[in-house]
């Protein structure tokens, strides 16, 4: 557990800050969201909430996201199910109100800011792409890696540019194509309710 002045820093606050950030930019979007009305309405000095995230951006990435992701759907999962998972995970992640609103701000902060961009796809991608299973076994990283950016840049195009066709019918077309492509031959691509995807903590 991280600590200030050797004291420990209590769970509760972060949980009501992230809680008042997606009510927030629900309420105003990610423009007009400041860290100070989001300590207003935790209840929080502006000091408790820099002590722990370093930017606005930041804060707004773990409250949307999580502060950790949550690997349980792909661990032990074969290589058809972890590539389901990504295509149908990252669409309940995209369609989430919070999250969209939350984007449009996040992708202009993020192009313009190296480090911050690159810790969200190595903290994100990282660990997930380690997990899925290669064809002859043990892991496939850069597949791995190529699919997230398929699964997820796609369920994103989706739910900001083309909301219409954000249906079941498309991301099994998607897995049409994605499945194949991977090496998983046989099966008929089709989507399932699965829970959030790559979150934790929020």
């Amino acid at each position: 557990m991280n600590t200030t002045s050797g004291r420990p820093r209590d769970p509760r606050i972060a949980a009501t800050v992230l809680s008042a950030t997606r009510e927030l930019l629900l309420e105003v979007g990610f423009d007009r969201l400041s860290v100070r009305a989001v300590a207003t309405r935790a209840g929080v000095s502006r000091a408790a909430i820099g002590r722990r995230w370093e930017s606005k951006a930041q804060l707004v990435l773990d409250a949307v996201l999580g502060v950790a992701p949550d690997l349980t759907p792909f661990d032990g999962a074969d290589r058809e199910g972890w590539i389901r998972w990504v295509v149908t995970g990252s669409s309940e992640l995209f369609r989430q109100p919070e999250v969209r609103a939350a984007v449009p701000g996040l992708l202009a902060t993020l192009r313009d800011h190296d480090e911050l961009r690159t810790a969200l796809w190595q903290n994100f991608a990282g660990p997930a792409a380690e997990l899925l299973p290669a064809e002859d076994g043990g892991s496939d990283t850069d597949t791995a890696r190529a699919l997230l950016a398929l699964g997820a840049g796609a369920a994103m195009f989706l739910s900001l540019i083309a909301p219409s066709e954000d249906t079941d019918e498309m991301r099994a077309a998607i897995l049409a194509i994605l499945l194949p492509g991977a090496g998983v031959q046989g099966t008929l691509p089709g989507t399932s309710p699965s829970p959030r995807f790559g979150v934790s903590g929020a």
